[in-house]
């Protein structure tokens, strides 16, 4: 056994250990819907093997070629599920074909290289070729150094652990800041369910998010046909996610300078609680980072081997940077072009040369995004639908929504100017402390101070202005340029949203380890020794303030949960039917309703018939509403065959203060409504407050006089489950909603069922299910290979078109 693999032996034995203590049902969830996520991983590393070979890689050490590899073979999943799923051919077998051709393509690879090493395996490598391997035997190692790395490695436990148990939760539980994966639900997860129910990829108009780059989206997509349903491959979708940040850390640990270098970039990076926090759910910044990771490593190597990067590596490293930029739009920004033009700047080679290499870089950079432009240009019109809508027009878009997404996405006017920015800066950043005084009696006043911990930490930052001091080095300037690029773009051109600053732990990682590389001098030893024994002791209590935080978040955000809802979230583990079956529009709405949501578009977990739309996108009910009476706008509805409107009031009003919402849609309009013919459903409320949510029944035009009713009483069912060891008894307690900068946590339901929850920010209240004894059986129905029964059926999706072209005026494709 080699030295350096007995960290990592010791931290994946620590990982099992800490999973199991926390909850030994994560491992169910692990070996289950896990299998899925690994699949796409390994199969992606097979279909890049052999452009990385073919592109010249072969010289790379193991590690790194199969970071490109991974990176590669992801970007070319994604585009073939996206050409398939535009052409209507994605499908069940499809799906597993591309996973079996990506398996096949990579042990043909591994065959042939093994027997290329044996028939040269006497041959020496060449000299100065960059490896992730070439770590000194066990016994060569010295004895101390080992135990200092081990202990090192070992503090990613606690990240790692978190991370991988809050996957396994189900989407819409996590967390507090994130609205409760309010995203997931509206659009992340919810766009691909939409292509998988309609048969194939199409403009989405009521969902205007669906028009961003969906690199990540795609890949969620193949899961849901893996799967065979789309609830089934909720949780591989969060695996999948946190799987790209893992390989993110493990690609910048094979580019950092060998011994306590790579170990002290491994440590900066995976540490960073931004990537336990967003790699448990099905976002796409971990995958933004696997990819500018391994294009950053591209970049990086030329500078240490004192050479001018050759076209294949330009070319790959803008493929990556490409690949980022299909993760999200900001990507292109802070990724692809900071990155060219950090290197440009610092590339020591003369103007011909460096416009040379850019040149290609960009191709890359082109070829990999052109997909989403294409896509984009295809539905709307515009290549960058919804921006640029001066310039390039579009479908379903106008000068008013285009001003009102500047509206929403803008800085407070309290902060937007030069100071202001700078500070919300600084909070994102570094963390704050709030003050707040609280009075206990009409003489007592008690101040209160409230800690809220950066999602970066500190310590990468304390070590990358160290790096920077100590690298001085073409390498350390182009990483520090990158990261201040990154800087002023984030803080000039957004609302300052923390998230959107996570590639900034790319280059602070790599300028971390720069404390000790650059420490190094011609002949590999270091100057000054004794500085790893400054800068290791500060990782360690960086990345122990980070971990104690991190637990925090999680320890809280349980505590929350239980009380509120009466379930600890270990009980919650892969369970992601109940919330299907528990969502209030489910248990009220009759299996053949069409219903019509207003305010709501977190709609993951609705299986009826629906039509929602997000804030930006256009209603097209609400716009004809403006200018029609009561009557009318009923009659517009029937003619679409709705048969109920929902009208979530608490996000409607939260939409109006902040994004906007149209001004008809009133408490005194939907009783005009009413007078028309709407027919109110009264449901059960809360036993502590009133329902989020008011349903109307929408009937028949010749019902409207015959019933002297207006309103019909349907009460939700309290029920012993059948064929189960659990008696489920549900009630409905007070929502619990919190805000965060762009979106307002919404009430998060749980289930009636007893195995199968899902905790979205749903409309709804939440609904407490109590387990009266210990299922006999787990995990749940939501395992791999039992959803097959809840495809959308063709006649449904018939259906479906015809009410698309009676709203819209065309098809859905």
């Amino acid at each position: 056994m080699r030295g350096h693999q007995l960290p990592i032996l010791i931290l994946m034995v620590g990982t099992a250990v800490g999973l199991t203590l926390l909850s030994p049902f994560t491992w169910i969830v692990l070996l289950t819907d896990g299998v899925l996520a690994l699949a796409i991983v390994a199969a992606a590393a097979g279909w890049g093997a052999w452009p990385t070979a073919w592109l010249g890689f072969r010289r790379y050490g193991t590690g790194q070629q199969v970071c490109i590899a991974t990176a590669l073979g992801l970007g070319l999943l994604s585009l073939f599920t996206l050409t398939l799923g535009v052409a209507g051919l994605l499908s069940h077998p499809v799906a597993w074909t591309l996973l079996a051709i990506g398996g096949i393509c990579g042990l043909t690879y591994l065959y042939r290289a093994q027997s290329k090493q044996g028939t040269h395996e006497s041959t020496p490598s060449s000299a100065g070729a960059p490896s992730c391997t070439g770590a000194p035997s066990f016994a060569q190692q010295r004895v101390g150094a080992l135990i200092s790395q081990t202990i090192l490695l070992t503090l990613l436990i606690v990240p790692l652990v978190i991370a991988l148990f809050a996957a396994s939760l189900p989407p819409g539980m996590l967390w507090q800041a994130e609205a409760n994966g309010y995203d997931v639900l509206e659009y992340h997860l919810q766009g691909p369910r939409e292509y998988y129910d309609a048969g194939r990829i199409t403009f989405l108009p009521h969902n205007v998010y669906t028009s961003f780059p969906q690199q990540m989206e795609m890949l969620y997509l193949l899961l849901m046909h893996l799967a065979g349903s789309v609830y089934a491959a909720a949780i591989p979708a969060q695996l999948l996610h946190a799987s790209c940040g893992i390989l993110a850390v493990i690609a910048l640990g094979c580019w950092a300078g060998p011994g306590w270098p790579r170990w002290l970039v491994v440590l900066l990076a995976g540490s960073t609680p931004w990537l336990a926090y967003l790699g448990c759910l099905a976002y796409v910044e971990n995958g933004m980072l696997l990819f500018a990771a391994v294009a950053a490593g591209l970049i990086i190597d030329h500078y240490r081997e004192r050479t001018n990067a050759d076209w294949r590596t330009a070319l790959t490293a803008g493929l990556c940077a490409g690949l980022a930029g299909g993760c999200k739009y900001t990507a292109l920004v802070f990724v692809a072009l900071a990155l060219g033009l950090a290197w440009l700047t610092t590339m020591r080679a003369s103007f011909k040369l460096r416009a040379q290499r850019i040149a290609i870089y960009g191709i890359g950079v082109l070829l990999a995004f052109s997909p989403w432009l294409i896509r984009n240009a295809a539905f709307t019109g515009n290549p960058v639908h919804p921006f640029a809508h001066e310039w390039f027009g579009g479908r379903a878009w106008s000068a008013d929504q285009a001003r009102q997404w500047s509206a929403g996405h803008r800085v407070p006017s309290e902060h937007d100017s030069f100071t202001g920015r700078l500070t919300l800066a600084a909070r994102e950043l570094f963390g704050s402390v709030t003050h707040q005084t609280q009075t206990i009696s009409s003489h007592v006043n008690v101040a209160e101070h409230e800690i809220k911990p950066s999602l970066f930490g500190q310590v990468i930052f304390v070590l990358a202005l160290a790096g920077v001091v100590i690298g001085r080095s073409r390498r350390a300037a182009m990483l520090t340029l990158w990261s201040g690029l990154i800087l002023l773009g984030w803080i000039s051109l957004t609302f300052i949203p923390g998230r959107f600053a996570v590639p900034l732990i790319v280059p602070l990682a790599l300028l971390g380890g720069e404390c000790l590389a650059g420490d190094r001098s011609h002949d590999g030893h270091p100057r000054r020794p004794w500085l790893k024994w400054i800068v290791v002791p500060i990782a360690i209590a960086g990345v122990l303030v980070n971990d104690i935080s991190l637990a925090g978040r999680l320890r809280e955000h349980n505590e929350r949960w239980t009380t509120r809802a009466g379930v600890p979230l270990h009980r919650l583990l892969g369970q992601t039917d109940i919330f299907v079956d528990a969502h209030p529009l489910n248990e009220t709405l009759p299996s053949g309703a069409y219903a019509w949501l207003v305010g709501d578009a977190a709609v993951f977990y609705v299986d009826r018939e629906i039509h929602y739309t997000v804030p930006f996108s256009r209603d097209p009910w609400l716009e004809f509403a403006a200018t029609a009476d009561p009557r009318a706008c009923l009659d517009w509805l029937r003619g679409r065959d709705v048969s109920h409107v929902v009208f979530s009031w608490k996000e409607i009003e939260r939409l109006r203060q902040t994004y906007g919402f149209p001004d008809i849609v009133t408490h005194e309009w939907v009783a005009r409504l009413e007078q028309a013919g709407l027919r109110r459903v009264e449901i059960e409320p809360p036993p502590t407050g009133v329902a989020p949510v008011e349903i109307y029944e929408l009937p028949p035009i010749e019902s409207v006089w015959i019933r002297p009713s207006l309103s019909t009483i349907m009460r939700l069912q309290r029920f012993a489950t059948f064929g189960s060891c659990v008696t489920t008894t549900i009630v409905i307690p007070a929502a619990f909603s919190s805000s965060s900068m762009s979106r307002m946590t919404r009430p998060v339901l749980l289930s009636r069922l007893p195995v199968g929850s899902s905790a979205s920010n749903m409309t709804g209240s939440f609904i407490r299910a109590r387990a009266i004894a210990t299922r006999c059986c787990w995990p749940p129905e939501s395992s791999f290979g039992l959803w097959c029964s809840r495809s959308v059926s063709s006649t449904r999706w018939a259906i479906r078109r015809a009410r698309w072209r009676r709203m819209w005026g065309g098809t859905p494709w």
